[in-house]
């Protein structure tokens, strides 16, 4: 395709189904799957055929923190504070300052690692914030919750609180990034497992 307008395509595709709107496949030689340069020679973009992918820039994307799948058990939802069980997966968390703890569930990641190439591969896994911003569950049980605050888990499942000064390693998921004064809710956190 060729386009000399600034608002026109030199290629579109659309499916207006459910089916594929691109597939582009390279059979033999070992040549990228996909290149994208700018108007000056210069190569911006890259898939080669192993699946590697490189950007000669800033990626830039709508979710905010990098996320790990693993497998969960129970009913668990987007914000809930988490630990690994006793099984090795991952469950809401139950106890004050409980040192299984490991972080959030992702409500909207920007990075996912752990997919695999393949759609089954993501049955029975969630998606586990380890760092970034991530909206937490929140409860003021140890007091009012101040942006800087240290949080870890709470007596309410699936919730943090407000870890104080002498927190215990392995117990910190985080800091608030917002204040939370009574009750219960969801604040913004920057996690950061300590």
């Amino acid at each position: 395709g060729y386009s000399s307008s600034p608002d026109g395509y030199a290629g579109y595709f659309r499916n207006t189904s459910s089916g594929v709107g691109l597939y582009v496949q390279t059979d033999s030689g070992t040549g990228n799957i996909i290149e994208a340069a700018s108007g000056f020679g210069e190569l911006e973009l890259r898939l080669e055929r192993d699946g590697d992918l490189y950007i000669d820039g800033q990626y830039y994307n709508a979710g905010a923190d990098y996320a790990e799948l693993l497998p969960g058990v129970g009913l668990l939802e987007p914000g809930d504070v988490l630990v690994i069980g006793p099984g090795g997966q991952l469950e809401r968390s139950t106890q004050a300052f409980q040192i299984s703890l490991v972080g959030v569930y992702s409500t909207q990641p920007g990075f996912v690692a752990g997919a695999g190439d393949e759609s089954g591969y993501m049955s029975g896994k969630i998606p586990l914030a380890v760092m970034g911003v991530v909206p937490v569950k929140i409860t003021a049980e140890n007091g009012a919750i101040q942006p800087g605050d240290l949080l870890t888990s709470s007596s309410t499942a699936g919730h943090a609180m407000r870890a104080g000064a002498d927190a215990a390693p392995g117990t910190i998921i985080g800091k608030a990034l917002e204040v939370w004064e009574t009750g219960s809710g969801v604040i913004q956190m920057l996690g950061m497992l300590r």
